[in-house]
């Protein structure tokens, strides 16, 4: 049987594809990567600046430093909504992909535990003076 048969009717469903075309797309990329860099470029200068050294603030100031090296593929991969084959070769490639994936672990754990030191913190200690 057909998987791609809706249920009661003989013809195909068309595949739901969101697709723009490639300028567009890459004025969101490029909005996104100037934004993602001079925003965390911005907390962790008013960190820096404020001498807010503290274990949260380093947390963050990590978080900041993964985002920047997150957002830093985001070039490499509008090249290839430019150009319909990859000009980096293998290596490249790999590459790319390795930087991007240890980045976005690395992001996504940072943020997983500063919202657990939110929770253990601030919200452990608004129920103790009730």
């Amino acid at each position: 049987m057909n998987n791609s048969l809706a249920i009661g009717s003989s013809s195909p469903s068309p595949p739901l594809v969101l697709s723009l075309p490639p300028i567009p797309q890459l004025v969101i990329l490029g909005i996104i990567f100037i934004a993602s860099v001079a925003l965390n470029c911005i907390s962790i200068i008013s960190i820096v600046g404020a001498r807010a050294i503290t274990p949260i603030n380093l947390l963050i100031i990590n978080l900041a430093v993964s985002d920047i090296v997150y957002s830093l593929t985001i070039p490499i991969f509008a090249v290839h909504i430019v150009i319909p084959w990859w000009p980096f070769g293998r290596v490249g490639c790999q590459l790319a992909i390795a930087i991007d994936i240890i980045a976005m672990i690395v992001s996504l754990n940072l943020c997983l535990e500063l919202i657990e030191n939110y929770r253990e913190n601030i919200v452990r200690k608004k129920t103790e003076y009730l």
